[in-house]
């Protein structure tokens, strides 16, 4: 299962990579109708490379058994679990505050904000669905 998401991801990463590296070699770039023609090349070819990286660390990390049992233990699992949790209210705050301060700023536009707005959304009810779902079941 792993090594499928990890092969999707380097597949996803390659497929971006090129497109947006043929929208910039054939000139196509300069033809669609975006805020920001110049930025799809440079865009395309970083989200790529990113898809491309973390797919292949993904691949090539070889866990040795005492790794697997570790990765295991119930105490590491709740460490692990606990500095998550920090680490998605420290996130929740920030993307709060940076979007307050970019709104009020005049810095975010319309189509930026939303789209902010509706991730940051989808992972607070995320959130909401899964404390209900454990709460039933535990």
């Amino acid at each position: 299962m792993k090594k499928t998401l990890a092969n999707l991801s380097i597949a996803a990463g390659l497929i971006i990579l090129m497109g947006g590296m043929l929208t910039y070699g054939l000139g196509i770039n300069d033809i669609i109708q975006v805020p920001r023609p110049d930025l799809i090349a440079p865009g395309t070819t970083l989200i790529g490379i990113i898809f491309i990286v973390s797919g292949a660390c993904d691949l090539f990390v070889k866990k040795t058994r005492e790794m697997e049992i570790e990765e295991k233990d119930e105490r590491n699992i709740a460490l692990s679990n606990a500095a998550m949790a920090s680490g998605f209210k420290v996130m929740n705050v920030s993307i709060s505050v940076s979007l307050f301060i970019l709104i009020f700023t005049g810095y975010m536009t319309v189509v930026p904000c939303f789209t902010i707005i509706g991730a940051f959304t989808i992972g607070q009810l995320a959130f909401i669905l899964k404390l209900w779902h454990l709460q039933k079941t535990m």
